[in-house]
C-alpha cells in the first residue's frame, strides 16, 4: 500500500491525538504490545492498519461496499473485506 495514496502520510501525526487510538499509540512509541505495534509511524493491530476516527472510515466503507465496477457488496461481505486489512473500534456499528 502506497503511503501517498489518499494522503495516508497525515495519519502518522494524528494518531497521538485521535479519540480512539491516542492512549494506545503514545505508549507504542516506547514499546510493543501483544496486539498493537508501530511500523513506519503507522499503528497496526496485528496485521491490520488502525484507521483514525475520521472520514477515512466512511471512505473505506463506501469503497468496499460499492465493490468496484461490477458488483455491490452487502454489509457482511463489506465488513469481512475491511476486517482483513483495517481496524477501528465499533467497525461493525459503522457499517
Amino acid at each position: 500500500m502506497s503511503t501517498k495514496l489518499l494522503g495516508f502520510n497525515y495519519m502518522k501525526a494524528l494518531y497521538a491525538n485521535d479519540s480512539d487510538f491516542a492512549k494506545i499509540y503514545n505508549p507504542c512509541g516506547h514499546s510493543t504490545s501483544d496486539k498493537f505495534y508501530l511500523m513506519n509511524g503507522y499503528l497496526f493491530k496485528k496485521n491490520r492498519l488502525c484507521v483514525l476516527a475520521s472520514s477515512l472510515r466512511e471512505l473505506f466503507i463506501r469503497g468496499e461496499h460499492e465493490g468496484g465496477l461490477t458488483s455491490h457488496f452487502g454489509v457482511a461481505k463489506t465488513l469481512d473485506i475491511l476486517h482483513k486489512h483495517f481496524y477501528w473500534y465499533k467497525m461493525k456499528m459503522d457499517m
